[in-house]
């Protein structure tokens, strides 16, 4: 417990050192807003919204999937259908082009704040890189370990793998919503075979 607090926070002290480096840099510069500035603080808060609404869009879908699952009824209230529900997991919104938009939201914000600092103070890398580096590390193996439930516990869910990019769009980026190939049928039925015998063991 205690080995996890102090590791959380030096991770959260280092993901966190680059805003030390831009305040450097503005002592030298001066309070004035470079380009720099102008540029990553629009494009972060940018961000910040689409990993607001994937964050969003995930707890409506299990909210709606909760209520689906306690009533065995489409509620009105949500604008999902019976077949995206008994899925089990959200392939609409962001989510239809991303597997992780929140992920890969999450990520793309210190990476930047990373670059910020970098292109404030001239030089193409600096001892902040340390923090986004562990946390690129953090998300992949936890997008891992997720992946990896995800797939075990949905059948259709090696489907969406094939289809929809881990954290940014594929170029051929396919909905669920398209019908399945013979395949990817196969497929489905397949995991749907391991479940059954796994529920009888």
């Amino acid at each position: 417990m205690v080995v996890f607090v102090n590791t959380s926070q030096i991770l959260l002290w280092i993901i966190t050192s680059p805003t030390y480096v831009l305040l450097l840099t503005s002592r030298i510069t001066g309070n004035e807003l470079s380009g720099y500035d102008q540029g990553f603080s629009k494009g972060m808060f940018v961000i910040v919204v689409i990993e607001f609404f994937a964050d969003q869009q995930q707890w409506i879908f299990h909210k709606a999937k909760t209520a689906y699952n306690e009533t065995a009824k489409v509620s009105n209230d949500y604008k999902y259908t019976r077949e995206q529900l008994d899925r089990g997991f959200n392939t609409s919104g962001l989510w239809a082009w991303s597997r992780h938009p929140n992920f890969a939201a999450e990520q793309a914000f210190w990476v930047s704040l990373y670059q910020w600092a970098c292109l404030e103070s001239y030089t193409f890398t600096n001892w902040t890189f340390a923090g986004a580096f562990s946390y690129l590390i953090l998300f992949q193996s936890s997008t891992w370990l997720t992946e990896l439930l995800s797939a075990g516990k949905y059948p259709e869910y090696k489907v969406y793998q094939e289809r929809v990019g881990k954290f940014l769009p594929k170029l051929l980026t396919r909905s669920m919503e398209a019908p399945k190939t013979e395949k990817e049928a196969a497929k489905v039925q397949e995991a749907k075979a391991k479940a059954a015998k796994g529920k009888k063991l």
